[in-house]
């Protein structure tokens, strides 16, 4: 099979697929997590077994939306325009529903919270939309980092990455390693973003899709089994051992972001997808329409604000101990997925419409302007 060649800007179904479904796993795992679903099942029931295996894989979400990003900036010219629309986005979002707190659900207006609604970026309102706006504002420099290293190099660059911040943190579990910010640390998005940019330049798929989907199938239950495991190690007299409690910090040593078995899972899920062909034109279009507005869908269904009252409202911990749970925690997210889709969809066309009303269409406006001038100044007359 031929590799894909994409400039950049062109869109790739099957990666856009992947988009979605990194998406749809993080709503499924914000409705079992901040859905209280955790806290109501009955440890050893067939509930227990099938929702935390649900939620484990769900985790290689955030790595596999990272890889998306480095697959497909590293050859693409950085431009503040991209970051000022990130900015936007999150700025619209995160004002218009505070307002809407404050009037409907009576929130109280205080100052704290005010400077979060109106500086969301800068306050980390959204955690992953602060470290993906410093790992955008650093890729420009890592692109024309990587320009300068081999194959081997850049081989080698990505096992010292790998080491210090994934396997490290996982095999030391009971010290601080680094203290880099785990997976949830701009310095976890910059590796996974040069893995990325390492497949793009360099992984030539080989159309052995249903291979690589098993494979990642395999990798993706070692992480939920990790923790059955340790649970059973805790349950003997070696869980008497002071250090090993912390193999259950948070939701367990291999529930992180970061960790070997979630990372090793979602580069292998990427892998899968980079040799998923879509040949039907009616699915590559819907694919193409749907993904540019899963970034919406987490700003919206996971606003700080909004997130207790909404969780309180759909209560997904009614259905603890029914059969239909898993079935009921996967149709939720897709039901969230698609309502906060559509709401995004219209903010965009709202977006657009003042663009399609001035008079002269190649007028960018006074803030294209500047954009433009920022970028040839600080960009351009610097060779990035």
């Amino acid at each position: 099979m031929e590799k894909q060649k994409n400039t950049g800007k062109e869109r790739l179904p099957n990666v856009e697929l992947l988009r979605i479904c990194s998406m749809l796993m993080i709503v499924a795992m914000h409705v079992i997590n901040h859905g209280n679903v955790l806290d109501t099942l009955q440890r050893g029931s067939v509930s227990y077994f099938l929702i935390w295996i649900l939620f484990g894989i769900s985790f290689v979400s955030i790595s596999s939306y990272i890889l998306i990003s480095g697959y497909f900036l590293c050859e693409t010219s950085f431009s503040f325009k991209r970051l000022f629309r990130l900015e936007g986005q999150v700025w619209f979002y995160s004002a218009a529903l505070y307002i809407a707190a404050v009037l409907i659900l009576r929130q109280p207006m205080d100052m704290s919270s005010l400077i979060a609604a109106v500086f969301p970026v800068l306050s980390c309102e959204y955690w992953f939309v602060t470290m993906y706006a410093g790992m955008l504002c650093l890729s420009p420099f890592l692109n024309k980092l990587l320009l300068g290293l081999s194959r081997k190099q850049f081989r080698l660059l990505l096992g010292f990455l790998f080491v210090l911040f994934s396997l490290w943190p996982n095999v030391f579990f009971f010290s601080p390693a680094l203290n880099f910010g785990g997976g949830s640390g701009v310095v976890w998005f910059v590796t996974v973003y040069l893995f990325g940019a390492y497949l793009k330049r360099f992984y030539v798929p080989d159309g052995r899709t249903g291979r690589h989907f098993l494979h990642f199938s395999a990798a993706a239950l070692l992480i939920p089994a990790s923790r059955f495991a340790i649970e059973l190690l805790l349950a003997t007299p070696l869980g008497k051992i002071g250090f090993l409690q912390d193999l259950m910090w948070g939701f367990s040593l291999f529930y992180q972001y970061n960790s070997v078995l979630v990372f090793a899972a979602a580069l292998l899920l990427f892998v899968a997808f980079l040799n998923l062909e879509i040949k039907t034109g009616w699915l590559r279009r819907l694919i193409l329409a749907a993904a540019p507005l899963s970034f919406g869908v987490y700003l919206i269904h996971d606003n700080p604000n909004w997130r207790g009252a909404l969780w309180e409202w759909i209560n997904p911990s009614r259905m603890a101990g029914k059969w239909y749970l898993v079935p009921g925690v996967l149709a939720l997210a897709a039901g969230i997925f698609l309502l906060c889709a559509l709401l995004e969809k219209l903010r965009k066309t709202a977006a657009l419409l003042p663009g399609r009303l001035r008079k002269k269409k190649e007028d960018i406006g006074w803030l294209g302007r500047q954009v433009r001038k920022l970028d040839e100044k600080l960009l351009r007359d610097n060779g990035m």
